[in-house]
């Protein structure tokens, strides 16, 4: 049994495309389940799992209500609920091909594999902006824009580090998420971020670490919905304040909470080679250059600084960051003061 899992909050339009991707797969429907875990929607998210369930009442389709804010909740109440030995974690905003599932079953027959991704490319609402292209990192695989989660590493299977399978379409053996601790928290609402963690990283570094193998499986693939307004450089701007965060709790848990100064540059350094991808792929002024640079620094500069100062000012907040795992996801009661 495979159990598909998808956290979602108050995007009922792009919902719906997921679920029918999904009831579309070849494969047999008795042996897999999704699991829709909304995570507090106000839109018209239970009707449109309502609306797919009586569509495909053969359909193993299950509606979970996880009030408690952020993508951590929403995952692991899925991963608690499921009854599948493989948990594939998806996003809500991703259409999945048709042969995407017989992909992902097929890689776990090879019983030394425990992580598998795919290959995430982009459903764009309007034509993208010329300087999205700076944004394509070369790799020796093939290419990637860590900004909008999408990733081509070409037609082949292969090992790949598991820090390349991210969580739009993230595949692992049940036991191995359980042996591993679960994610770290990610997505919090903005009025939460000092809550917010590395996400799937922390995850993923573990299993690194722990010699857990992980693929790139080219035919697990989906499309990845890539608005108008995600982008922009006012996007970018978020995300790189997001990044921000989630390195700095990152730090402060590989440093076992000692507060001690780093190396921004240190902590910059996929910034830095994405700017040096920029210089190689297209000509830009020095000016120009140096603007964008210093825009996405200082954006990311902020929310690394907005994450320390927050436990600075609330040192029961590192108790939080420092857990051992979150499989109790509720947030803690904290009264945050900043600056």
């Amino acid at each position: 049994m495979i159990s598909i899992i998808i956290p979602t909050l108050n995007r009922a339009e792009s919902l719906n495309r997921t679920l029918k991707s999904l009831v579309a797969q070849n494969f047999p429907i008795n042996n897999y389940e999704t699991l829709v875990i909304d995570n507090g929607s106000k839109d018209e998210t239970e009707s449109v799992y309502e609306k797919n369930k009586y569509e495909h009442p053969n359909h193993q389709i299950r509606y979970i209500y996880e009030p408690e804010p952020g993508l951590l909740s929403g995952r692991h109440r899925g991963a608690l609920e499921a009854k599948g030995e493989i948990l594939v974690f998806i996003d809500d905003d991703i259409e999945a091909d048709v042969n995407w599932l017989q992909a992902i079953k097929e890689s776990f027959d090879d019983s030394t594999v425990q992580i598998v991704g795919g290959r995430n490319l982009p459903d764009f609402e309007v034509e993208p902006p010329k300087w999205l292209e700076w944004f394509w990192i070369e790799h020796p695989y093939g290419k990637l824009c860590s900004e909008l989660s999408l990733l081509d590493f070409g037609d082949q299977v292969r090992d790949i580090d598991a820090n390349y399978v991210w969580g739009l379409n993230f595949s692992i053996r049940k036991v191995a998420l359980f042996e591993l601790g679960g994610f770290h928290p990610d997505c919090i609402p903005k009025h939460l971020q000092c809550f917010q963690g590395d996400g799937e990283t922390g995850l993923t570094q573990k299993a690194k670490l722990q010699g857990y193998r992980a693929i790139y499986q080219p035919n697990a693939l989906v499309f990845h919905s890539v608005s108008q307004e995600r982008m922009t450089y006012e996007y970018f701007d978020r995300r790189y304040f997001y990044q921000g965060v989630s390195d700095s709790y990152s730090f402060f848990r590989q440093s076992q909470g000692q507060l001690k100064e780093v190396s921004l540059i240190d902590k910059i350094k996929n910034i830095l080679k994405m700017f040096k991808q920029i210089g190689k792929k297209i000509i830009i002024s020095q000016k120009e250059k140096k603007a964008l640079k210093e825009r996405f620094f200082n954006a990311y500069k902020r929310g690394y600084q907005f994450h320390k100062n927050a436990i600075i000012n609330n040192p029961e907040l590192l108790d939080w960051v420092l857990k051992t795992d979150y499989w109790d996801y509720k947030l803690p009661q904290i009264n945050i003061t900043h600056d």
